[in-house]
């Protein structure tokens, strides 16, 4: 569940393309980053490749050392309307230079061409079956914000864990976007909707009635 707030971040995420030699064929490799509000928001990453691959990897190092949350990752390929669970790791930090011990990585992998999606969540809201539309472990909690919120990996001699922030690496796809959860797109399209009739209404409100010049009371003295 988000809120209208955490959905602009997310909208807003920030993108970086950079471009690295990858044998005969360039590769594309974005970071995306964003912030999570509350213990069960799930960020949902699509990405998508024209042909097959084996040089993938994907990973977060944006844990800190207990800065921000404990995330853990799975991936989905598309499967007609719903999206199929290749793999799930809640903690890998061998997948490239400058991760935490609790961030999570792919890969290498090896993948066929066609449409993907990375999900990241707060360990352990681990998915509850082989297909996203099945949801995942806190979805029916009430959410709590992350700044009281124990994870259960967190250390309590060091309160530590509360940040939202979270990035993520994609080397090797062809193309990445932010997928906002139904609920809050409809929740952001209503607003959208509400400020354009606002809009509207003050186009075709009348302007204050101004007197002409003969009608007017005359100034008060200096």
């Amino acid at each position: 569940m988000q809120d209208t707030t955490t959905l602009a971040r997310l909208v807003a995420a920030t993108l970086a393309l950079g471009w690295a030699a990858g044998g005969a064929q360039a590769q594309q490799n974005f970071v995306v980053n964003g912030d999570l509000q509350f213990h069960n928001e799930v960020v949902h990453i699509d990405f998508t490749l024209a042909t097959a691959r084996s040089d993938i990897r994907l990973w977060t190092d944006s844990w800190f050392s207990g800065l921000n949350f404990d995330p853990t990752g799975a991936l989905w390929r598309a499967s007609g309307a719903d999206f199929e669970l290749l793999a799930e790791v809640d903690d890998d930090d061998t997948v490239a230079p400058g991760q935490g011990f609790y961030d999570f990585g792919f890969g290498p992998l090896s993948l066929g061409a066609g449409g993907y999606r990375l999900t990241l969540a707060t360990a352990v809201n681990a998915p509850l079956g082989t297909l996203l539309s099945q949801g995942f472990s806190y979805d029916s909690e009430t959410p709590i914000p992350l700044a009281v919120w124990n994870q259960p990996t967190y250390d309590p001699n060091a309160n530590d864990q509360k940040g939202g922030f979270w990035r993520v690496h994609l080397n090797g796809v062809d193309s990445v976007s932010v997928v906002p959860e139904p609920a809050s797109a409809l929740l952001l399209a209503l607003g959208l909707i509400g400020l354009a009739r606002t809009a509207a209404r003050r186009q075709t409100q009348p302007a204050p009635f101004s007197a002409p010049w003969w009608g007017r009371s005359p100034l008060p003295p200096a």
